[in-house]
């Protein structure tokens, strides 16, 4: 029906990989709060667990670690025939960045079919 829908990292990750690409909806995680690091973690966790790990390729999850903790999720897309992630944060709203700037970001960033 249109309009303006608000996301989450996590919550655009859901809707791209299902309308874009066809995969099987993720998981929802109504309640989580962002600023909530431990059930972030927790959340991101169990939906990797139910996923296959894989190199980035279009659709697949970057979970992105900051030390111990997953906390930020994007989705990986291509761009003029480049990999690039897909996020949304509080600050930047949603944005896209080749795969190697998105990376700089983070202790470590894992890929998720």
């Amino acid at each position: 029906m249109g309009g303006v829908r608000h996301f989450d990292c996590y919550g655009l990750v859901r809707a791209v990989r299902a309308e874009l690409y066809g995969l099987p909806t993720l998981p929802a995680y109504e309640g989580v709060a962002t600023d909530d690091a431990r059930r972030v973690n927790r959340s991101l966790g169990e939906v990797a667990q139910g996923l296959q790990p894989s190199p980035p390729q279009a659709g697949a999850m970057a979970l992105c670690w900051t030390g111990a903790l997953a906390l930020h999720c994007g989705v990986v897309v291509p761009v003029n025939g480049r990999m690039n992630v897909m996020e949304c944060t509080v600050d930047e709203h949603v944005r896209c960045q080749p795969l190697r700037a998105f990376c700089k970001g983070f202790t470590k960033v894992e890929y998720y079919t």
